[in-house]
C-alpha cells in the first residue's frame, strides 16, 4: 500500500506542475499576442517574389487600425523584405461593420504604386490578409480618398469587397 500511495502522490505532483505550466503558458501567450499584429510583406528570391506573414509589435492594444499602420510602416531596416504598400500612402479611415472592413487610403496608394500586375496583386492581398487576421473581419472594401475605385494600378479589380484567398 505504501508504494501505491507514493506513486499516487508523485502523479498528483506531476499533474499539478503540468497544470501550472499550462495555465502560465496560456496567460503569458495571451499578453504577448494581444499587441502583436500579423502583416504581409514581400520577400524576394533569385527567381520570384512572394507574400510572407510577418509579426509586428504594435503600440497599445492590437486593433485593425494598428495592424494596418504596421503594414504601412513596411519592413524593418534589418529585414530583407519589401513593402507591399507604398510608404507614402496613409490611412484615412477604417471601419468594421457586419464582418466588412472598409479601409480608406490616401491617393498616394495609387499615385506612388510602382506598377505591375504581380505587385498590385500582392498589395491588395497584403491589405486583405492583414485585416482578415482579425476573426471579426471576413471581407475588405478598399477605398482611395473616400471613393470606390476600379483598381489601384489597373490590373486587380477592387470595386467589390474582397475576401482572403488561402
Amino acid at each position: 500500500m505504501g508504494k501505491f500511495r507514493k506513486l499516487l502522490v508523485n502523479l498528483v505532483v506531476i499533474a499539478l506542475v503540468f497544470g501550472a505550466y499550462a495555465v502560465f503558458s496560456y496567460y503569458n501567450r495571451g499578453t504577448i499576442e494581444e499587441n502583436q499584429a500579423i502583416i504581409y510583406l514581400i520577400e524576394s528570391s533569385p527567381i520570384d517574389f512572394r507574400l510572407v506573414p510577418v509579426t509586428r509589435q504594435v503600440e497599445g492594444t492590437l486593433s485593425p487600425t494598428s495592424a494596418v499602420q504596421a503594414l504601412l510602416n513596411g519592413p524593418l531596416p534589418h529585414e530583407d523584405l519589401f513593402a507591399s504598400v507604398p510608404a507614402s500612402a496613409s490611412l484615412l479611415g477604417l471601419t468594421v461593420d457586419n464582418s466588412l472592413a472598409t479601409i480608406n487610403f490616401s491617393p498616394e496608394i495609387a499615385r506612388d504604386f510602382p506598377g505591375g500586375s504581380l505587385m498590385e496583386a500582392y498589395l491588395v492581398q497584403a491589405i486583405v490578409n492583414t485585416l482578415t487576421e482579425f476573426p471579426d473581419i471576413e471581407r475588405v472594401q478598399i477605398l482611395v480618398d473616400g471613393e470606390i475605385v476600379e483598381s489601384i494600378g489597373g490590373h486587380i479589380l477592387i470595386l467589390q469587397p474582397l475576401q482572403r484567398k488561402n
